[in-house]
């Protein structure tokens, strides 16, 4: 995970940006994970959105295991995410 940022205005982003919303891993269903660019996007229920990027990226390598292992990631970072 690298350029790790908080937005607080993601809603607002898409609306002017084209995102692929990604399906939630069975468990996480509270958080909405969104890829777009180079960027991923996870939104939490208190519609706070955690936008990182990643080495080699591409939609297709995104498995239910890498989005736990990002949500736990970023739990150590930001424990009230």
């Amino acid at each position: 995970m690298n350029n790790i940022s908080v937005l607080t205005d993601f809603e607002a982003l898409t609306n002017t940006i084209n995102f692929k919303k990604l399906p939630s891993p069975p468990g996480l269903e509270s958080y909405t994970i969104y890829a777009g660019g180079n960027f991923i996007f996870i939104s939490n229920a208190k519609n706070r959105t955690i936008r990182f990027s990643l080495a080699n990226f591409s939609t297709n390598d995104i498995t239910n295991d890498g989005i736990q292992d990002w949500i736990d990631r970023i739990h150590k970072l930001y424990p009230s995410f």
